[in-house]
């Protein structure tokens, strides 16, 4: 058996380096723990216990961290409303924690304050920053 898991260890990591989802590749290391256990002589069904065991804890508690920090873009890669978190915007009224309208790239959208940045209501014609933006909302803090 311990060829079987080399060969699926292999296979799954090919699949992985084709496909980038992160699951084949932590398929790969379950088998790797397959081949371990059969390695040192268990049983089939613990072989397979074993490369199961390891292929969902990857899944469920290592995937979640890998998405994250490998699917991040390059700001000089990003689009859409990717590009807005860092710009500048003028505000057209009073903007508080509620609600409010900044002028962002020639565009005017519904802003209000970033609570984790900002607590003061903003005056009109304040130069501000987006810190991120929530649904059709920009979160904003004041520059000044």
């Amino acid at each position: 058996m311990i060829w079987f898991w080399g060969l699926m260890a292999g296979v799954a990591l090919g699949l992985e380096f084709a496909t980038t989802t992160f699951y084949f590749g932590l398929l790969a290391v379950g088998s790797l723990g397959g081949l371990a256990a059969a390695a040192v002589g268990a049983p089939v069904i613990i072989q397979v216990v074993v490369t199961a065991a390891i292929t969902l804890l990857g899944i469920f508690a290592i995937r979640p961290f890998a998405l994250k920090r490998f699917a991040r873009v390059p700001i000089g890669a990003r689009t859409g409303v990717d590009t807005l978190p860092g710009a500048e915007a003028l505000t057209l009224g009073s903007v508080t924690m509620h609600e409010g309208r900044v002028k962002l790239k020639g565009e005017t959208w519904s802003a209000r304050l970033d609570p984790d940045l900002a607590l003061e209501p903003i005056e009109p014609n304040s130069r501000v920053c987006v810190s991120r933006i929530d649904g059709a909302t920009a979160l904003i803090f004041p520059l000044d």
